[in-house]
């Protein structure tokens, strides 16, 4: 293929993607309308970002609000001692909610950084002692490897994966 080939499907890759990110619920016949593309192509192309592992999956956006829970941001500062086998293993596993097995905990991202902090968490759970406890137990797994955490609370989403917060006129008296 050339190179202004490869471009292109890149260039298509990307439309679908940005269709996607939007509303993973529209069928294919939207999709390749919105994107001006065959919808034989899109089912391709969306089969082929699945099987790449460049689409990990797909999420409803919920307000957790509705369900008593507050959302959260750990930001975390690493010592200069590299984690053991069996600490990234913990973390990588997706076991970190079981620091905190008897509380409602959901964590929403896990993200290593480049920049101030080395890592941040983002997790929703019941309140501000919920979320002290996880920071806790976290601190309490982790000694010696971490250095600092500050806890955040989110007041308001605007945006929450690049989907605006259509109670933002409701939300909006925070700002």
């Amino acid at each position: 293929m050339s190179k202004s080939g490869k471009e292109t499907l890149f260039k298509d890759e990307k439309k679908v993607l940005m269709v996607l990110q939007t509303n993973a619920r529209y069928n294919i016949e939207d999709i390749a309308k919105k994107c001006k593309l065959s919808p034989q192509k899109v089912s391709r192309i969306i089969k082929k970002l699945e099987e790449e592992k460049t689409i990990w999956g797909y999420s409803a956006i919920s307000d957790e609000r509705v369900y008593n829970l507050k959302h959260y941001m750990m930001l975390i500062k690493r010592t200069s001692i590299p984690f053991d086998k069996s600490a990234v293993e913990f973390m990588v596993t997706g076991r970190l909610e079981h620091l905190v097995s008897d509380i409602e905990f959901k964590i929403e991202n896990a993200e290593y950084v480049h920049g101030l902090y080395d890592g941040i968490i983002s997790f929703w759970t019941d309140d501000i002692v919920s979320a002290k406890k996880f920071v806790s137990e976290f601190n309490k797994k982790y000694q010696g490897y971490v250095s600092n955490v500050v806890l955040l609370e989110t007041l308001i989403s605007i945006r929450r994966n690049g989907i605006k917060n259509p109670n933002m006129k409701k939300d909006a008296y925070f700002l």
